[in-house]
């Protein structure tokens, strides 16, 4: 029962302290540090600093010992000076960085970081506010007047849509008095890939796709393209560099691709239903070794994700045959969205 009040109070508290967060330091491209998104607490160590130094402060008065009153000033005097050197070592600090990254599952994301400063700045720490999904903390032990790059790392347990949430940036110096430390919103998000499984036999699970649209058959079917083509068309970035029209481009005539007949007529599938295993997240994986081979390999293909087999009444996702890096990036993105997995942090 007290456990459950607890939990629930937590619960609260972070709801109203989250909106408290989005509204004093909403989620931007850039952050600089001041005193709007600084803030500062004494440590353990910090604390008991104090608490001796009260103690100090009270025998003094108690037995009017003026060296014993002067020591303690002293001491508070020096707390009041570490406080202030602590936070203008952590102000005018800027941090930028790009939001999204991708990556496959049981990896280490790193998602980089930008640090810009006019003066030289100690001690400089980052994690990820939410200390489940956080390797380790990167520390930073002199940030010069430069602009400096760190990565920083997430692991990647299973494949879906992740929002990292806010990057906690920290600082103990000087003394170890003081934690000074601010909480940015990049709006850093992972797009997890599933695992890519090898897949023995990979030719027979490519459908076959005849010009009527209708799909039969589970082998592979190889294209000879020769040197026969049917069309020139614009060379757009990410197509592979087999299909460039080389003599076209070396008369300075531009950039082409080559489009083929026996492209048009006949187009290789992935489909989903077509894997082995009766888990869709093992066909997935072994969907993503396909994509990742055939990719390597520069050769066409289409992506079938017929949701059905994964008793969900869902419109099945296609994406027509291509290559290149994009089309292979836009089929392992469809592959960590099967079933909308997305999560917050």
């Amino acid at each position: 029962m007290f456990n459950t009040i607890k939990q629930a109070s937590k619960k609260v508290v972070n709801k109203y302290f989250e909106r408290w967060l989005s509204r004093r330091m909403p989620s931007q491209f850039q952050h600089k540090l001041s005193n709007r998104n600084i803030f500062i607490l004494p440590t353990r160590f910090g604390f008991i600093y104090l608490f001796f130094d009260v103690l100090l402060f009270l025998l003094g008065t108690n037995y009017q010992n003026n060296i014993i009153l002067l020591l303690s000033y002293l001491l508070a005097s020096l707390f009041i000076t570490v406080m202030m050197h602590s936070f203008y070592n952590f102000s005018q600090l800027t941090f930028s960085s790009k939001a999204k990254q991708t990556g496959f599952a049981k990896q280490v994301i790193n998602f980089p970081i930008s640090i810009s400063g006019h003066k030289t700045h100690f001690d400089i720490n980052f994690q990820f506010y939410n200390a489940e999904h956080l390797l380790k903390k990167v520390k930073l032990a002199q940030c010069r007047a430069q602009t400096i790059e760190v990565l920083l790392p997430w692991y990647a347990k299973q494949r879906g849509v992740y929002a990292l949430g806010r990057v906690k940036v920290f600082s103990e110096y000087s003394l170890g008095l003081f934690i000074t430390w601010s909480l940015l919103d990049f709006s850093h998000e992972a797009t997890v890939f599933p695992q890519p499984k090898r897949l023995t036999g990979s030719q027979q699970f490519l459908s076959d796709l005849n010009k009527n649209g209708e799909e039969h058959g589970v082998y592979m079917q190889t294209t000879a393209e020769g040197d026969s083509y049917s069309e020139l068309k614009n060379y757009v970035q990410g197509e592979s560099q087999a299909r460039i029209a080389w003599k076209q481009l070396a008369r300075g005539q531009g950039k082409f691709s080559k489009n083929y007949q026996a492209q048009q007529e006949r187009l290789l599938w992935l489909k989903l239903s077509n894997m082995p295993s009766s888990n869709i997240e093992i066909k997935l994986q072994f969907l993503c070794f396909l994509i990742l081979e055939y990719s390597k390999n520069q050769q066409d293909f289409g992506l079938v994700l017929d949701l059905s087999i994964s008793g969900k009444n869902s419109a099945a996702i296609k994406i027509m045959p291509n290559s290149g890096y994009k089309h292979q990036e836009n089929c392992l993105i469809a592959l960590a969205k099967v079933n909308g997995i997305s999560y917050d942090y």
